[in-house]
């Protein structure tokens, strides 16, 4: 496999997750209201957009492994990405009465048409990952101690992000 899908797959990763976590609720992008839905449903939403967020940067990581499931996982992000926006900018959910403002449809656009290469790209690269590689991380140890450590970290800032959002979401 060529490094050039490794770097074109991470990019489009880091991509993303730069777009969607510029979406906060209660940032200078999403300003909307959704404090007519559940508190509960909305947590959950939140959890999920920042679960992207941070699996989408942990999995580069495995991508310039060149572990086919790392691949795999990317294609599902790509995925995800797509339909997280489809919903939105679909109004189907989350639905708010106050209008989409020009920046935050702006970037649900490019952040849809980013996911379509994502998923492509990240098909081709489970199909030509390289197995020599996935035999090698399944004997050693997988990760290093500094990626245990930014895995944490961003756990615990994706707790204060879910909750920011869904309270700023909450109009609280």
């Amino acid at each position: 496999m060529t490094i050039t899908i490794r770097h074109l797959v991470s990019a489009l990763l880091v991509l993303s997750f730069g777009l969607l976590a510029s979406l906060v609720p209660g940032g200078l992008i999403e300003t909307r209201s959704f404090s007519h839905i559940d508190p509960l449903i909305l947590g959950i939403f939140n959890t999920f957009l920042t679960s992207l967020v941070i699996v989408s940067l942990l999995i580069v990581y495995f991508i310039f492994k060149d572990l086919k499931w790392a691949f795999i996982v990317s294609g599902l992000c790509g995925i995800s990405y797509f339909i997280v926006y489809a919903l939105d900018l679909g109004t189907l959910f989350p639905v708010s009465p106050d209008p989409m403002p020009q920046a935050l449809f702006v970037i649900e656009v490019l952040g849809m048409i980013v996911s379509l290469p994502l998923l492509f790209i990240s098909v081709r690269g489970a199909m030509n990952s390289n197995k020599s590689s996935n035999d090698k991380v399944i004997a050693s140890q997988p990760y290093s101690k500094t990626f245990v450590y930014f895995a944490f970290f961003l756990v615990v800032v994706g707790v204060g992000i879910i909750t920011f959002a869904t309270k700023s979401a909450m109009g609280s």
